[in-house]
C-alpha cells in the first residue's frame, strides 16, 4: 500500500506494527531509559499496541489510554490475561481525572506529548490524576530543524528543545528528577529519511537495519551521555502535597 493511501486512522497502527516487527531492540532500549522509575500502578498514556507496555505488563494495574481504536483493540487482545484496562481517551480530557481513585503511581508518556496541542494542560491532567509524589516518564522528539514529513504524517504539533520542555514542566508544577538526550545516531537517520528523501514513512528494512545497531548504540550512550539526540528522556515528579 502506498504511503498516501493509508487511511488516517491506520497510519499510527502501521507505524506501531512496524516497530513491533522490526524494532524489538529499540523498544527495549526505550524501556531501559525509564525502567528504574516504573511503579506498580501505571497510567499508560498513548499505549498504542503495547510495544513498551509489554515490559511492565506484570504490574498490579495498567490503565492504557489511546485515541486510535484500532491500536487499543490490539492491546486489549495482547494483554487480555493481565491487569490491563484499555480506554479510548485523550490525555487532555477531563474524564482522565476519574481515574484518581485508582491510586496510580506512575505515568508513562512516550512519543505522545508532541501529539497534544495543549501539552501543558495534558501535563497538569496527568499530575492531577496520579498520587502525590508520583513519577511521570516522558520521551519527546527534539531538534526543531528535523521537523518534516514523518512528523507531519504522525500528527506532531512540535519538536521540543530542552528549554521549552522544562519551561512547560515548571508551568505544570512538575519537578525534573532526571533528563538526558537519547539516540544520537537517530538524528542522522531521521534527517536523511525525513528531510533529504522527504519520506513520510520509513521502510521495514530501515527499521531492521537500525535495530541491529541498537545494542552497540545503547552501550555507547550508557558510557558516554550524548550531547544531543533524536529525543529527550525526562523523568519528573508530581508535588508531594
Amino acid at each position: 500500500m502506498a504511503e498516501a493511501s493509508l487511511p488516517a486512522g491506520s497510519i499510527e497502527l502501521h507505524i506501531q506494527s512496524m516497530l513491533a516487527k522490526h524494532a524489538a531492540n529499540y523498544n527495549r532500549w526505550i524501556y531501559d531509559q525509564i525502567a528504574p522509575y516504573i511503579g506498580r500502578r501505571i497510567l499508560d498514556v498513548g499505549c498504542a499496541i503495547g510495544n513498551i507496555t509489554q515490559f511492565y505488563a506484570d504490574r498490579d494495574l495498567i490503565v492504557g489510554l489511546d485515541v486510535v481504536p484500532e491500536e487499543l483493540a490490539v492491546a486489549r487482545e495482547r494483554f487480555a490475561h493481565q491487569n490491563f484496562e484499555a480506554y479510548h481517551l485523550d490525555v487532555s480530557a477531563p474524564a482522565l481525572l476519574e481515574f484518581r481513585d485508582r491510586e496510580l503511581d506512575t505515568a508513562v508518556c512516550l512519543n505522545v506529548l508532541e501529539h497534544v496541542e495543549d501539552d501543558v494542560h495534558a501535563l497538569r491532567n496527568m499530575r492531577d490524576t496520579l498520587r502525590p509524589g508520583s513519577h511521570i516518564c516522558l520521551l519527546v522528539p527534539c531538534n526543531k530543524w528535523l521537523y518534516g514529513p514523518m512528523d507531519a504524517v504522525d500528527h506532531h504539533f512540535r519538536r521540543y528543545t530542552k528549554a521549552e520542555l522544562n519551561a512547560k514542566l515548571a508551568e505544570a508544577d512538575l519537578t525534573v528528577v532526571n533528563q538526558h538526550y537519547f539516540n544520537l545516531l537517530g538524528i542522522a537517520a531521521w534527517f536523511v529519511t525525513n528531510r533529504i528523501f522527504r519520506r513520510s514513512l520509513a521502510a521495514p528494512a530501515q527499521y531492521s537495519l537500525y535495530d541491529s545497531l541498537v545494542p552497540i548504540l545503547g552501550a555507547i550512550e550508557r558510557v558516554i551521555p550524548p550531547p544531543n539526540g533524536l529525543s529527550i528522556v525526562t523523568i519528573c515528579k508530581t508535588p508531594e502535597e
